[in-house]
């Protein structure tokens, strides 16, 4: 009965093979995947700068059911060597991507109960309470093209977090660097698997320096979770205990003198100044492309 039932299913697909009809029965396929990383902010194509080192990818039904995963190293993204898939069966299939994800942030282990809208990425935090601050992750997001279509199909990676850099000025340069920091809060400590914020307040701890001008900045940028509009980021100053039994907070500020509140756009880096200066506080953001500090002028 079990070889009658096979060859019954052989004929019926043969048969919908020759009369081209629409209720066939599905085929398996394999389906390979390359990965383009791009700087969507410049428009430039990374793929072959070696900015990413490794990815991985993650398979979701059009439900959002997890069914798989596979890594690609450096050589295979650089030189677009195409990955297969895990599965056979892929029509309006999502690929969820994330790239550089090394010691900077926790991944989610995924299990057959996972699904895209559970959190992927989430922040560490260190027994001091601050959280570290994230890799400089890739993200990418997309529903595989219609079965039958052009393989390998091409899917665009790009920069998923912010960058900061916090300048102040006016500060007591009797006092050394060393006894202030910074903190920084934001209301989001990671994304899900569709690259959505995750509600949960994380605070970073940054050090500084003094320079020859007199200035106290972070050495250099830094990653952060990026925000939405209607987020909140504060940015505070400390400093240490010379005598006294607790920290004390110098200053801390949520908006600029243009009444917008600072925010952390993806893929940019904000550059905050902080001026103390004898009357009023001045406080002012610029944004520049990519680890690029804005050098501000002196007045």
């Amino acid at each position: 009965m079990g070889v009658l039932f096979s060859l019954l299913q052989l004929f019926l697909l043969s048969a919908c093979i020759r009369e081209n009809r629409s209720d066939c029965l599905p085929e398996a396929e394999e389906r390979f995947i390359v990965l383009k990383v791009m700087d969507a902010v410049s428009g430039q194509n990374l793929t072959e700068t070696g900015e990413v080192g490794s990815a991985e990818v993650y398979l979701f039904t059009p439900e959002g059911k997890y069914v798989g995963q596979v890594s690609l190293d450096s050589d295979r993204i650089m030189h677009h060597i195409p990955v297969l898939l895990p599965g056979d069966r892929f029509e309006r299939y999502y690929v969820s991507v994330w790239a550089n994800a090394e010691d900077g942030q926790q991944m989610s282990e995924m299990d057959g109960e996972s699904s895209s809208d559970v959190r992927a990425v989430s922040l560490i935090k260190g027994e001091d309470d601050y959280h570290q601050t994230p890799d400089d992750l890739f993200f990418g997001y997309a529903q595989l093209a219609l079965t039958g279509e052009k393989s390998p199909e091409e899917i665009t990676i790009v920069r998923k977090n912010a960058k900061m850099h916090i300048t102040v000025r006016g500060l007591n340069g009797n006092i050394p660097g060393e006894y202030y920091y910074f903190t920084i809060q934001t209301p989001n400590d990671g994304y899900d698997f569709q690259g959505n914020l995750m509600s949960g307040a994380s605070m970073v701890y940054k050090a500084g320096k003094f320079d020859i001008y007199g200035n106290f900045s972070t050495q250099e940028t830094f990653n952060m979770i990026h925000t939405a509009s209607s987020d909140e980021v504060t940015v505070s100053l400390y400093e240490k205990p010379i005598g006294r039994a607790t920290d004390k907070l110098v200053v801390s500020v949520t908006n600029d003198n243009d009444g917008m509140p600072i925010s952390l756009p993806v893929g940019r880096t904000v550059n905050l100044l902080i001026d103390m200066g004898e009357e009023d506080i001045v406080v002012r953001t610029e944004v520049t492309p990519w680890n690029e500090i804005y050098q501000w002028e002196i007045w």
